[in-house]
């Protein structure tokens, strides 16, 4: 919206009358005014005009308000420009509604001439503030401050925003702080009135705050606050429980000097961000660590046994003959065994350190670190029998159940070996050993121990 121009208003509304009314009341303000008879062609208009405000009926033919409001969201070149509803529904759920669905305001019929002005401006202005505040970060802050003490509208604004403002003075004490900061942290008003912001922050932070300002009394700004930056870090509520913000932190001046601390709950995003984390390092049909993350845990650990001059044992497994076991009972039979073995082999891995994980179709690795080769060669021969008892009918195998050939790499304490890839394809050398000596059972790399075939058939 430019000042030099009449803001543009599109009227949506199916009934000619209303679009007449208010096309004679807003032109008599001075506003270029667009109109639409319904929600198609107000999308359309929309998008070709970019209005800077839109009146949006809700009861209309088709297309009625609400879903308008949703496909105007969904745009980007038309998803910023603020809707106000105009509706005679002045039902609570109407209203909910509305503001769910993106609309800032409501204007009820029959139509008052000053209240529909009055909103109208109030929109305007809120949406000229918006696009001012969104040319800088740090001009938003520092314009916030400054119609902090002149305008009554920002006052409301500021009280209703969810992230947490602050002002701070030079020592480091609360000097305001708005309702969200309440609600975030868990103190009354009055409880945050001249407390020092250092106890909103658990450590090191607290610590690294107050050495801020200290450094800042006596040397200038330095330290870890000092610039204009978003920081991550661990704020602390009154009951003392701990939860991730962003904090941003800048000096201010509003007639003495002070600073102004912005604060953001980013605990959702992180809750979310872990658990897309966890998500995206599991295999989805076994629930069993997937490819990538049992290799980057096998990096981390062979360079952990090399360091601490610790053994670490490989076991590629495969389940046997079961291209076979596929063609004969059909995929989804395929993936019920995957399962099953899958939730077998997981049962017989105990320890926080040892993983299991799918590496391909039918294949898979545990790791084994620090582990005795006698605990190793347990662990396969119970891996072994524990599958063929689970009796899955398999009619192309010599045992006519579902069986697992395994090929183990063990390093040894003292000798050195070029690679974690070499380990990986001693196992894997194994495991083919395994596979031409019978299947269903384990045998051990020829350079780390005996190598003979080990099974109970």
């Amino acid at each position: 919206m430019n000042k030099s121009s009449p803001a543009k208003i599109l009227i949506v509304d199916d009934t000619a009358a209303n679009i007449a009314l208010l096309t004679e009341m807003l032109e008599n303000k001075g506003y270029q005014i667009s109109a639409a008879g319904d929600g198609e062609k107000a999308i359309k208009i929309a998008q070709h005009i970019t209005p800077d405000l839109i009146l949006l009926d809700i009861m209309m033919p088709g297309m009625d308000g609400f879903e308008t409001c949703r496909h105007l969201k969904k745009q980007e070149t038309t998803k910023g420009i603020p809707v106000i509803f105009i509706s005679a529904k002045t039902e609570v759920d109407d209203l909910v509604t509305g503001f769910s669905v993106g609309g800032v305001d409501y204007i009820n019929k029959p139509f008052h001439e000053d209240e529909v002005n009055a909103r109208i401006t109030n929109q305007l202005q809120i949406q000229q503030l918006n696009q001012q505040l969104a040319t800088s970060e740090l001009h938003m802050r520092q314009l916030l401050i400054n119609y902090q003490y002149q305008s009554e509208r920002l006052q409301q604004i500021v009280d209703h925003v969810v992230d947490g403002i602050i002002e701070i003075t030079t020592l480091g004490n609360i000097q305001f702080a708005n309702p969200a900061v309440e609600k975030l942290f868990g103190y009354t008003t009055k409880e945050l009135e001249n407390i020092n912001f250092s106890e909103l922050l658990a450590e090191p932070f607290a610590s690294l705050y107050g050495k801020f300002f200290e450094t800042s009394l006596l040397e200038g700004e330095q330290g870890y606050f000092s610039g204009n930056k978003i920081f991550e870090i661990t704020a602390k509520r009154k009951n003392g429980s701990e939860f991730p913000i962003d904090f941003s932190f800048m000096k201010i001046s509003v007639g003495k000097e002070m600073y102004l601390a912005v604060i953001h709950d980013i605990t959702t995003h992180k809750d979310k961000e872990e658990k897309f984390r966890s998500l995206s390092n599991i295999d989805p049909l076994t629930n069993l660590a997937n490819r990538r993350y049992f290799e980057e845990v096998f990096a981390k650990e062979w360079l952990s046994s090399r360091r601490n001059n610790k053994p670490i044992a490989f076991i590629m497994i495969d389940i046997d003959c079961f291209k076979q076991f596929n063609d004969t009972y059909g995929h989804q039979a395929g993936d019920d065994c995957l399962t099953q073995v899958s939730a077998a082999l997981k049962n017989n891995i105990k320890r926080p350190s040892d993983i299991v994980a799918r590496i391909g179709g039918e294949e898979f690795a545990i790791l084994l670190p620090d582990t005795s080769e006698e605990g190793v060669f347990k662990i396969a021969e119970q891996l072994r029998t524990d599958i063929q008892a689970l009796q899955i009918p398999h009619s192309g195998s010599e045992h006519q159940v579902v069986t697992i050939s395994l090929g183990i790499a063990i390093t040894k304490v003292g000798e050195q070996y070029s690679s974690s890839d070499m380990l990986y394809q001693m196992a894997d050398e194994a495991l083919y050993e395994a596979k031409h000596s019978g299947r269903n059972c384990y045998t051990i790399a020829a350079d780390t121990t005996n190598s003979n075939p080990q099974s109970e058939k």
